[in-house]
């Protein structure tokens, strides 16, 4: 958890350079937690990494005292400092608090300024404080070296992709609810706002065309579900809901989820194809590293304004199709429902999830060892 206050188990301070940074220090954090329950953590990043979100705390290098503040607020027990540079002046402060350092990816380049010599001086200093570095290029272990950083102390780690730590389901409603289906071509529209209600429903009817026997699990947060439920039953559609009958059956054309509870890793891993609502409207979407780690294929809108890089690094693995416009969905959506289609698709997803879960993996490893725990 993000604190406000110095606690009493050891505290992680994640400093991200960029959106991508970001992305993956919660994912380090996030998976600490799950291991050592008694460590917290506080995010920052400059305000050139335009982060918006309410977790993380902007540290601007102009503003020195509120750094200095910040950091005797917290005092640290370990920081993550990632894909930033170390000439910065908030680096630089971190030798006066002695804090243990991991750089993860860093930006290592020779430090500007007068002469050679005070450059390397200035270099050694900066990195007193580093315990570890993990590194992108042989260039970054070099520099290190020079700078009097250990060859013990470092490690390759390669380009830094944000991870994802999947929700969990009972297997065995699951395994259960599978057998209902019997195969049947399910496709879960996640996350859907009011305004694409209608573009869903008759996207689903004209996609029944070439994919007989589809199912549309409907997850709807922010509309009234009775009032779905009767826009369904305009379009003629045979509705079942998990609030009412639970689960569906061999009759249900769509199941509407319950929005007072947070299921959506039972239905990533029922629907062989999920849509991130939202992508057609105000680009409000999901995490869609999610259904990927989950084998399910995605597909979306035009408009993404949230996890916008997710989306890109899957899009260019061949993981995701991008429908640009809403006289395409219905067409698209029926050869997707394919099962070699879906397949594909899925798998460049796991591909894409692979990637990134070894470089997080390894900065846990790395983190839990710096602040005491494990080997």
């Amino acid at each position: 958890m993000s604190i406000g206050f110095r606690s009493n188990g050891p505290i992680i301070w994640a400093h991200g350079g960029s959106q991508l940074a970001i992305d993956a220090m919660r994912d380090v954090v996030s998976r600490i937690k799950l291991i050592e329950s008694s460590v917290t953590y506080v995010l920052t990043a400059p305000l050139t990494a335009e982060a918006e979100a309410n977790d993380i705390k902007i540290l601007q290098d102009s503003e020195a005292q509120s750094s200095i503040d910040f950091l005797t607020k917290y005092s640290p027990d370990l920081c993550l400092w990632i894909d930033e540079s170390i000439s910065s002046p908030l680096f630089l402060l971190i030798n006066r608090f002695s804090i243990p350092v991991v750089l993860v990816n860093a930006k290592i380049g020779m430090l500007p300024s007068r002469t050679w010599v005070w450059r390397k001086t200035a270099a050694r200093q900066a990195v007193r404080s580093v315990s570890f570095a993990l590194i992108e290029t042989a260039e970054d272990a070099s520099n290190l070296r020079s700078f009097g950083l250990p060859r013990k102390s470092m490690a390759v780690l390669g380009p830094l992709n944000a991870g994802i730590v999947p929700p969990n389901c009972d297997d065995t409603e699951r395994d259960h609810i599978a057998e209902v289906l019997m195969s049947r071509p399910t496709w879960f529209a996640q996350g859907v706002p009011e305004e694409e209600l209608e573009l869903v429903l008759e996207t689903f009817i004209l996609a029944q065309r070439s994919a007989h026997r589809m199912l549309l699990i409907l997850d709807t947060p922010n509309a009234d579900p009775n009032e779905v439920k009767a826009l369904c039953e305009t379009y003629k559609l045979n509705v079942s809901t998990r609030f009412e009958e639970g689960e569906p059956d061999a009759s249900t054309q769509v199941f509407l989820t319950d929005d007072k509870v947070f299921e959506d890793g039972l239905w990533y891993r029922l629907a062989a194809l999920s849509y991130m609502g939202g992508s057609f409207s105000d680009g409000n979407v999901s995490n869609p590293m999610i259904p990927a780690a989950l084998g399910s294929a995605i597909i979306h809108g035009p408009v993404l304004s949230a996890f916008s890089n997710s989306y890109i690094r899957l899009r260019l693995k061949g993981a995701t199709r991008q429908i640009d416009s809403e006289a395409m969905f219905a067409q698209v959506m029926g050869k997707l429902m394919a099962p070699d289609e879906c397949a594909e698709l899925a798998s460049n997803g796991w591909g894409v999830v692979s990637e990134g879960a070894g470089a997080i993996d390894q900065i846990v490893e790395v983190s839990l060892q710096k602040l005491g725990f494990g080997d």
